[in-house]
C-alpha cells in the first residue's frame, strides 16, 4: 500500500467522528485553519432527536467546513425517540431500548447504555465501509482508516471505551497532537470564531444535568415530558422507567435554580458545562461574553 498522505501515513481514509459538540467542532475547525491535517470527511451520526441548537450548529459547520474542502456526511440508523417508544426488553437481550433509562426497581438503577453504539458507532462504521468500497460481509483491509475521536484531556479515561476494530486506527487529536481540555476548546472557539457551541446530546438524554434540562426549548422540554410518560412501563423490565434520576415524572421535577428559590448565589463562575446557549439566541451571535 503506497502512502496516501503528505505526512507519509499509509491510511486510505482519515475520518473525523463528528458529534457537533465542543470537542469535535474544535478539531474540525482546527483542520479548517490548518492547525491540524484535513480529514477526508467528517461523519455525523444523526439520532433523529438532537436538539435544535445542535442541528443549527451542524448546518453552520457544513458551510464552514465546505469552504475548506472538508465534506460533512450525515448518516443515521433511524429515530432513537421512536425506537425507544415502540421497543421493549425481553430477557437479557435488549431488542428495543437503547437509552439508559432510570428504573425505580433495585435502588434506582439504570438500564444498560446502548444508544452510542447503536445510533452513533454503527452508522459511522457503515459509512466508512461504504467510502472504502467494501461490500457487505466482506472484510475491510487492516488499519486502512485513521479515525479521529473528540476526547479532551479532562475526559482522557474515555479512550478505553473506544474499542478499535480491524479496519480503523483510533486517534485522539486533543490528547495526542493538540492537548486541550474542554475549557481550552471553548476558549479556542471563542478566540477564533467568536462562537459558543452547545452540548451535543439527544433531547431526552437521561444523562442531562439539571442545567441541561433547563436549557431545552419549551417545545423540546414538552416533547421530553411526553417521551418520559411513553416509556414508563416496558415489557421485560422490572419497575417503571424514567428519564430523570429522581425517578419521578419529568414534568414534576423541580428544575428551579437557587436564584429562582430566592437564594443568593455568590459563585457566579461556577458553571460545569459553561453552556451559555439560551433560547432563541443564535449560538453564532457576535454578542459573546469574553472568556
Amino acid at each position: 500500500m503506497k502512502p496516501y498522505y503528505d505526512d507519509g501515513s499509509i491510511y486510505k481514509l482519515r475520518i473525523l467522528s463528528l458529534g457537533a459538540g465542543v470537542q469535535s467542532s474544535t478539531i474540525l475547525l482546527m483542520a479548517c485553519k490548518g492547525e491540524l491535517p484535513k480529514p477526508d470527511a467528517a461523519v455525523f451520526a444523526d439520532t433523529g432527536w438532537e436538539t435544535n441548537a445542535t442541528y443549527q450548529h451542524l448546518e453552520w459547520l457544513k458551510i464552514e467546513a465546505g469552504k475548506h474542502g472538508i465534506p460533512i456526511i450525515v448518516v443515521g440508523l433511524g429515530n432513537i425517540r421512536e425506537h425507544n417508544i415502540t421497543g421493549e426488553m425481553r430477557g437479557k437481550a435488549n431488542h428495543g431500548l437503547s437509552l439508559p433509562f432510570f428504573t425505580d426497581a433495585n435502588s434506582h438503577g439504570m438500564l444498560r447504555r446502548q444508544c452510542t453504539y447503536n445510533f452513533k458507532i454503527i452508522p459511522i462504521k457503515k459509512q466508512i465501509r461504504k467510502m472504502l468500497g467494501v461490500k457487505p460481509r466482506y472484510v475491510a483491509p487492516k488499519d486502512c482508516v485513521e479515525q479521529w475521536i473528540g476526547i479532551s484531556t479532562d475526559e482522557a479515561r474515555r479512550i478505553f471505551a473506544n474499542k478499535r476494530d480491524r479496519m480503523s486506527v483510533m486517534r485522539f487529536p486533543l490528547l495526542e497532537w493538540k492537548p486541550m481540555s474542554r475549557l481550552d476548546c471553548m476558549k479556542w472557539l471563542h478566540n477564533n470564531y467568536n462562537i459558543i457551541v452547545p452540548k451535543s446530546s439527544c433531547i431526552g438524554c437521561p444523562y442531562h444535568s439539571q442545567k441541561e434540562w433547563r436549557s431545552l426549548t419549551k417545545d423540546e422540554f414538552k416533547d421530553a415530558c411526553f417521551f418520559d410518560e411513553a416509556i414508563r412501563r416496558k415489557g421485560g423490565v422490572r419497575g417503571d422507567l424514567y428519564l430523570h434520576r429522581s425517578c419521578v415524572p419529568l414534568s414534576d421535577v423541580d428544575l428551579s435554580t437557587p436564584e429562582d428559590r430566592g437564594q443568593e448565589v455568590f459563585d457566579f463562575m461556577k458553571d460545569e458545562k459553561l453552556n451559555l446557549f439560551v433560547n432563541n439566541i443564535s449560538i453564532h451571535s457576535q454578542e459573546v461574553l469574553p472568556l
